[in-house]
């Protein structure tokens, strides 16, 4: 696995998670790109998928984006880096 794509990947989703942070939620602790990923809703999802189509230039398959590779950073990853060769 590309560690430099890994590594772009995780500050996508961070920040994503920082811009749709609960305001009523102060006190919130910080989660992983992992934890975030791990329990992303549909539309922060799509967010996300449309965010790194458009970084890398490239289109994930629907058949792709099933909950086996987007559960685990790794895994979505590759998932990623498959479509960039």
């Amino acid at each position: 696995m590309n560690n430099n794509l890994k590594n772009e990947i995780e500050e996508m989703i961070k920040k994503l998670s920082m811009s749709h942070d609960d305001e009523e939620s102060d006190n919130k602790v910080e989660e992983t790109a992992e934890e975030y990923l791990k329990y992303i809703d549909s539309i922060r999802f799509i967010e996300l998928i449309t965010a790194i189509e458009s970084k890398y230039d490239i289109e994930i398959d629907n058949k792709d984006l099933v909950r086996e590779n987007t559960k685990e950073l790794d895994t979505f990853v590759s998932m990623v880096g498959k479509y960039m060769k």
